[in-house]
C-alpha cells in the first residue's frame, strides 16, 4: 500500500512547533483524549467511519466510530506520543495522520476531510491540527524533551514551569501561580496528590527538593484555571506531572552530576563572598522496556542526591548591626555564666542535604477496549533548617518520607462509552529533630544596642531596635512530630452522544493525620538582658498537657470528601464548542476538637466545631472558539476550590494545654521548676484555637479568556522588500486575561480582644485605627477563630511570541502583569502567628490589600540554538532569563512586647513589626517628636520614596529593586557504543554543563540579586503613644509613654493621645539588600548516557 502527502501543513509540523509553545491542559488528568469529526469535501458529516488510534512505542490501538453527526472521541489513550490516526469509511479514500503527540486531558478537536471514491491509497489529507489545545482555561504543558532543555542546576521541574508567565519563584521548589500564596497549589503524579498537605512550608513539594527525578516526567503542566469539572483540590495552581511509559523498545538513561565550592562564583561587585566546601553529587538510572511485546511493559527511575546546603549570613549581619564576633562572645557568655553551649553560630555554613527517589511504573494492555497501570513511587530526603539569629542549637534535621501508589484503569466499552478509574494512596512523614536533641529547652536572648553597653558584648551589637537570639532547642521544636495518609478513589464515565460528550463521575478522598505539636513543652527561658544572664535569671514560659507529657498531647483525626461532577461538552459548530457543569464537593467528619466549656461561655460558640456538613457547589462554563484557520479565542468563569493547608483546620484539634509562666527565676539548670510543673497538673486546659460555627470551605470564582494567533512574517514577500525581511513563518502569539475574586477564604480572628468584656471597650490611636487590649498584660489567653474573608480581587494579563526556526534557533518571550490584593497572609501554620502575621491597620478586620505574593512585571525570556558543529554529534545551547520588578514591602511600626502600639496577643505571643506607619505631614498634630528623633532623616526619606503624608503607609505600596537571572545549558554529544545498537538501538553520551547566573560569571557587577526588606516589612521609626494632656503639661520628653494596655484605656478618642517618634532606624532605609548567595555564578557539569 502506497503513502503520499497532499498538505502543505502536516501534522508533524505542527507537532514540532508544539515544542515552542507550551500548551493549554485539563489539570489532574493522567492520561489523553482524542475528539474530532470526519466529513466529506461538501463538507457533510460522515456516519460510521472508522478511527484507529495507534500508539507506535507500545503498539497500543484503539478503536472508534463517528456519530451520525460525523464526531468521535476517544479517551484513556497514554500521554505523548507519537500516534498515528487512520480513518476509513466506506465510498472515501482513507486518511492517515502521523505523528501526533498529545497533551495529558483534552486535545484540540481533529478535523477530517475524506475524498471520495474506494481506493488502494491511503492519503494523507486531514485539515492542520492546531498545535495548541485550547483547555478554555489558562496554563501550559511542557513535553519531555522541554524539561530535559530548560537550565537548571538543580534538576527542579519547577524551572521548566517558569517559562509561563503565570508563573514565579523565589528558589528551589517554590512556585507561585498567578500572584496566589504557594501554599494553595497542589501537585499530582500520575493523579497522586502530594503537595504539602499540611502546609508547614511554603514549597509546591511536600519535600525541599522535587520529589520525582526529571528523566522520568513524560509531561508537566501546570495551570491557573480550568473549567473542566474533574480539575480540583488547587485555589492557587496545580502541578500536573505524567510519568513515563515503557515501549516495546528498551530505553533508558545513566546520569551523573557534581558540583563544588570551586564551582561557584566568590565575587559580587568586587566583593569577596564566602564559600564555605560542599559537594554536590547526584546520579540515577532509568530503564523502560516491554515484558510482553505490545501487551505488558515497565519502567523504572533510581536517583540519589547528596550535597551540602550553603547558607551566608554575612549579609543579614551587616544590615542588622550585628558585628563579628557577637556570636561568639555570646555563647561564651551563657556558656560560662548558665553553664549551656548554643554551639555558636557560624558566618557561613554547608548543611548536608540527602535525596533517595524511587519511581516504578507498569502499563498493561489488556486486550484493545481495557488498559490499566500501576505506579510506585517512594521520596526519602534530609535536611535542616537554619537561622541567622539562632545558635547551631537551635537549628533543626528535616526528614521526610513520602510513599505513593497509583492503580488506573482505562475502557472503552463500545464506540460511545469510555471510563476512567483511579486509585491513589500517599503516605507521608516529617520529623523535625532539634540539633541540641531531645528534652533541651529553649533559651531566648533579647537584645539591643542599649543592652549590651558596658558589657563583654559592647560594640558587637549596633542595632538600636531589640533584636532575638535563640539557643537550646527552639520551643517550636520541643514536640512536633506529624505523618498523614491520603486515599482517592477516582471514577469518570464519557459518553459521546452526537455532538455531545457527557461527562459523569465521582471521586472519594479520605485524609488522617497524627500531629504532636506543644510548643515550650521543655521551657522557654527568656532574658531580656546581658544582666539576666550574668545574675542567672529568666522569665520562664512552659506549656504542656496536664500529664506533664507532651507526647500523650497528639492531635488524630481525619476527614473524608466526597465529590460528583457532571459536564456536557457541546460541539455546536466545527468552530465553537461550548462546555458547562458543576463540581460539588461534601464533607463528612466524625472527629471533633477537644471540649472546652469556656469557650461556648466567653465567646458563645463551641470549641468543638469541625467540616461535618459543609460543602461547596462549583458551577463550570467555558466555550472555545476557532473563527480562522489559525486564530483560536477560548474563555470561561467558575468557582474553585481546595489546596488548603490542613494545619489550619488541624490547629482546632490541638489537644488542649495549660500555659503557665514565672518571672525572674533564679536558674539551677534548665529543668521545669516544680510550682510551673504542678500549675500545668493542676490546672483547666484551654483551648486557643476554633472553627467559626458559619465556616464556609474557601473558594474562588475564576473567570479568563484567551486568544491564540499563529502568523507569518514574510515581510519580504508581503511588501516587496529584499529576502533578509522574510523573518519565516509559524509564530505563535498569545494573550491572556485571568480574573479571581475571593469569594470565601481563610482569615483569623482573635475573638479575646472583640469579644470578651474585660478586653473592652477598645481605644482609638492618633490616626483613628482601633486600640485592642494588650491581653498578656491583662492575663488574659487567646481564642483564635478561623473564619473566612471575601476580599480581594485579581487580574493578571499576559503575552507570549514563540518561533522555531528551521535552522535550529528557537525563542519564546513572555510578559506577565499582575495587580493581586489578598485578604490575609496565610504566612504561617499557627492560627495565633497567621493572626499576628496580618499586615494591616486591623487585624481582626483586615481589608483588602496588594499582595505580598505579586510580581507586578516579570518577563521570561527563552532561546535556543541547536546544530551538529562536530560531525554528526548536536551542540545544543538553551538560554533563560527571568527580569522582575521588586517584591512589595510595608513601611511600619518597629514596636516590642512592653509597647506594642494596637494591642497583643495574650500567652507571651510578642507582636510583630508589622502595624502599618502613619506618614505625618508638616507640623501634624497626630504626632510629636522626641529629641531623639532624626527628623531631617526620615522627610528626606518620605521625599524620596513619594510616601502619601497625612495618612497610614497603604500596606504594600512601596516595591524593592528590579532584578534578574540568566541561566544556560550547554549539551554536547560525545558519540556512542556501536557495539550495543543491536540491543537497544540508537545511544549517545551528553556532555551538560548548566551555569546558574551566567551574567555573574562574565561580570562580577553583573547578575547581582537584591531581596526587598525582611517578611515585606521596614520597621522605621521606634515609637510609643503619650497622652495629649501629659504632653501639654510635661512636654515632650517628659511625658510618661503608654505601655501595656494602658493605650487602650487612655485613648479613648483619636485626639486622647499623639504619638511620639523617638528614634529614626535610618539603617534600614535601603529598599533593597543585596543577596549574595544569589548574586554568584553556580556551575553544575553532567554526564549522560542514554539509549
Amino acid at each position: 500500500m502506497s503513502f503520499s502527502r497532499k498538505l502543505s501543513y502536516s501534522a508533524a509540523a505542527a507537532a514540532l512547533f508544539a515544542l515552542a509553545a507550551p500548551a493549554a491542559v485539563y489539570a489532574q488528568n493522567t492520561s489523553s483524549q482524542v475528539r474530532g469529526s470526519v466529513v466529506a469535501e461538501d463538507g457533510s458529516a460522515i456516519n460510521g467511519a472508522t478511527v484507529t488510534i495507534i500508539h507506535i512505542p507500545s503498539g497500543t490501538v484503539s478503536t472508534t466510530l463517528t456519530a451520525g453527526d460525523g464526531n468521535f472521541f476517544q479517551s484513556g489513550l497514554r500521554v505523548g506520543g507519537p500516534y498515528r490516526l487512520a480513518i476509513q469509511a466506506e465510498g472515501f479514500q482513507a486518511d492517515i495522520i502521523e505523528d501526533i503527540r498529545l497533551d495529558p486531558g483534552s486535545n484540540t478537536p481533529i478535523r477530517v476531510t475524506l475524498q471520495g471514491g474506494q481506493a488502494d491509497t491511503i492519503v494523507v489529507l486531514g485539515q492542520r491540527l492546531q498545535s495548541l489545545d485550547i483547555n478554555n482555561g489558562a496554563g501550559s504543558t511542557y513535553t519531555a524533551r522541554d524539561i530535559a532543555n530548560q537550565p537548571s542546576t538543580n534538576r527542579d521541574v519547577i524551572a521548566t514551569l517558569l517559562r509561563d508567565p503565570l508563573a514565579n519563584s523565589s528558589g528551589e521548589g517554590n512556585l507561585s501561580v498567578a500572584g496566589i500564596n504557594p501554599r494553595f497549589n497542589a501537585l499530582a503524579i500520575d493523579g497522586a496528590l502530594q503537595q504539602d498537605n499540611f502546609g508547614l512550608g511554603s514549597n509546591t513539594y511536600a519535600t525541599s527538593r522535587s520529589p520525582i527525578n526529571l528523566d522520568a516526567i513524560e509531561s508537566a503542566s501546570i495551570v491557573a484555571s480550568d473549567y473542566s469539572v474533574t480539575a480540583g483540590n488547587f485555589t492557587g495552581g496545580l502541578v500536573n506531572i505524567v510519568t513515563r511509559s515503557g515501549t516495546n523498545e528498551f530505553d533508558g538513561s545513566l546520569f551523573y552530576y557534581r558540583s563544588d565550592e570551586d564551582f561557584r562564583g566568590d565575587v559580587v561587585d568586587g566583593n569577596i563572598v564566602g564559600n564555605p566546601p560542599f559537594t554536590e553529587e547526584e546520579y540515577g538510572i532509568t530503564l523502560g522496556g516491554p515484558i510482553i511485546e505490545d501487551t505488558l511493559f515497565f519502567f523504572v527511575s533510581y536517583d540519589e542526591f547528596e550535597s551540602g546546603s550553603s547558607t551566608d549570613f554575612s549579609a543579614g549581619d551587616a544590615a542588622n548591626g550585628r558585628q563579628a564576633g557577637f556570636y561568639n562572645a555570646l555563647n561564651t557568655l551563657v556558656q560560662n555564666e548558665l553553664g549551656f553551649n548554643m554551639g555558636g553560630r557560624p558566618t557561613s555554613v554547608s548543611n548536608p542535604v540527602t535525596s533517595e527517589r524511587l519511581l516504578g511504573r507498569l502499563d498493561w494492555n489488556i486486550n484493545q477496549d481495557h488498559r490499566a497501570s500501576f505506579t510506585y513511587q517512594s521520596t526519602k530526603e534530609a535536611g535542616t533548617s537554619t537561622s541567622g539569629t539562632g545558635f547551631v542549637s537551635s537549628w533543626y534535621d528535616i526528614p521526610v518520607d513520602v510513599t505513593a501508589y497509583t492503580g488506573q484503569v482505562f475502557s472503552d466499552w463500545n464506540a460511545n462509552l469510555s471510563t476512567t478509574f483511579r486509585v491513589n494512596y500517599t503516605e507521608f512523614v516529617r520529623g523535625q529533630n532539634c540539633r541540641a536533641g531531645a528534652g533541651q529547652p529553649h533559651l531566648e536572648f533579647r537584645l539591643s544596642a542599649a543592652d549590651v553597653a558596658g558589657t563583654v558584648l559592647d560594640g558587637l551589637l549596633t542595632n538600636t531596635s531589640e533584636t532575638t537570639f535563640i539557643g537550646g532547642c527552639d520551643r517550636f521544636r520541643h514536640a512536633n512530630e506529624y505523618d498523614d495518609t491520603r486515599l482517592t478513589l477516582f471514577g469518570s464515565a464519557d459518553y459521546s452522544a452526537g455532538n455531545h460528550v457527557l461527562t459523569l463521575g465521582g471521586e472519594y478522598e479520605q485524609f488522617e493525620l497524627r500531629n504532636v505539636f506543644i510548643a515550650s513543652s521543655n521551657g522557654r527561658f527568656i532574658f531580656n538582658n546581658v544582666q539576666d544572664i550574668i545574675n542567672g535569671t529568666a522569665r520562664i514560659e512552659y506549656v504542656n498537657v496536664p500529664s506533664n507529657n507532651a507526647s500523650t498531647g497528639a492531635a488524630e483525626w481525619g476527614v473524608d470528601r466526597f465529590t460528583i461532577f457532571g459536564q456536557d461538552t457541546w460541539q455546536v459548530l466545527p468552530e465553537l464548542e461550548l462546555q458547562g457543569g458543576f463540581r460539588w464537593e461534601f464533607f463528612s467528619q466524625d472527629d471533633t476538637p477537644p471540649n472546652d466549656p469556656a469557650i461556648a461561655t466567653n465567646f458563645g460558640q463551641s470549641s468543638q466545631e469541625n467540616l461535618d456538613g459543609r460543602d461547596v457547589f462549583m458551577p463550570r462554563l467555558s466555550a472555545r472558539w476557532t473563527p480562522l484557520d489559525r486564530t483560536t479565542v477560548s474563555g470561561g468563569f467558575g468557582l474553585f476550590s481546595g489546596g488548603n493547608p490542613m494545619v489550619w483546620i488541624s490547629n482546632a484539634f490541638q489537644q488542649s494545654t495549660v500555659f503557665t509562666s514565672a518571672n525572674n527565676v533564679t536558674l539551677n539548670g534548665f529543668g521545669i521548676p516544680q510550682n510551673l510543673l504542678n500549675n500545668v497538673a493542676n490546672g483547666t486546659p484551654s483551648v486557643i484555637d476554633g472553627i467559626d460555627p458559619n465556616f464556609e470551605i474557601p473558594s474562588d470564582w475564576r473567570a479568563s479568556i484567551r486568544v491564540d494567533q499563529e502568523f507569518d512574517a514574510e515581510l519580504g514577500d508581503m511588501f516587496g522588500l529584499p529576502e533578509f525581511f522574510n523573518l519565516g513563518t509559524d509564530y505563535r502569539f498569545t494573550f491572556q486575561y485571568l480574573y479571581n475574586r475571593t469569594n470565601n477564604g481563610f482569615q483569623w480572628r482573635n475573638l479575646a480582644q472583640t469579644q470578651l468584656p474585660a478586653a473592652l471597650p477598645t481605644g482609638v490611636a492618633p490616626d483613628g485605627r482601633t486600640i485592642y487590649a494588650d491581653l498578656d498584660a491583662l492575663g488574659i489567653g487567646n481564642f483564635t477563630q478561623l473564619t473566612n474573608h471575601s476580599e480581594g480581587e485579581n487580574h493578571i494579563f499576559t503575552f507570549t511570541l514563540a518561533k522555531e526556526f528551521e535552522n535550529g534557533l528557537g525563542f519564546q518571550w513572555s510578559y506577565g502583569y499582575q495587580d493581586v490584593e489578598m485578604g490575609s497572609e496565610g504566612s504561617s501554620s499557627r492560627g495565633i502567628s497567621s493572626w499576628r502575621g496580618i499586615v494591616d491597620t486591623d487585624r481582626n478586620f483586615p481589608s483588602a490589600r496588594t499582595s505580598i505574593y505579586q510580581v507586578q512585571d516579570r518577563f521570561a525570556l527563552s532561546f535556543w540554538y541547536e546544530r551538529d558543529f562536530f560531525g554528526d554529534l548536536t551542540t545544543r545551547f538553551d538560554l533563560f532569563g527571568e527580569i522582575t520588578s521588586g517584591a512589595p514591602f510595608t513601611y511600619t511600626f518597629d514596636i516590642n512586647n512592653s509597647n506594642s502600639l494596637f494591642g497583643r496577643a495574650g500567652l507571651g505571643e510578642g507582636p510583630f513589626d508589622n502595624s502599618p506607619l502613619y506618614i505625618p505631614t508638616a507640623g501634624d498634630a497626630r504626632v510629636v517628636y522626641a529629641g531623639t528623633f532624626n527628623q531631617t532623616a526620615f522627610d528626606a526619606l518620605i521625599n524620596s520614596r513619594g510616601l502619601a503624608r497625612g495618612q497610614i503607609h497603604e500596606v504594600n505600596s512601596d516595591f524593592g529593586p528590579w532584578n534578574q537571572q540568566w541561566d544556560l545549558r550547554i549539551q554536547q554529544e560525545l558519540g556512542s557504543l556501536p557495539f550495543v545498537e543491536e540491543f537497544v538501538g540508537d545511544n549517545r553520551f551528553n556532555l551538560v554543563v548548566d551555569i546558574e547566573n551566567v551574567l555573574n560569571m562574565l561580570n562580577d557587577e553583573w547578575g547581582t540579586q537584591y531581596n526587598a526588606p525582611g517578611f515585606g516589612q521596614v520597621a522605621l521609626v521606634q515609637a510609643d503613644m503619650v497622652s495629649t494632656a501629659d504632653v501639654a503639661a510635661n512636654g515632650v520628653n517628659g511625658a510618661t509613654a503608654l505601655t501595656g494596655d494602658a493605650m487602650r484605656t487612655a485613648c479613648t478618642t483619636a485626639g486622647s493621645c499623639v504619638y511620639r517618634y523617638n528614634r529614626y532606624q535610618n539603617f534600614r532605609e535601603p529598599t533593597g539588600f543585596l543577596s549574595s548567595g544569589s548574586s554568584v555564578y553556580n556551575i553544575r557539569i553532567g554526564l549522560r548516557y542514554e539509549f
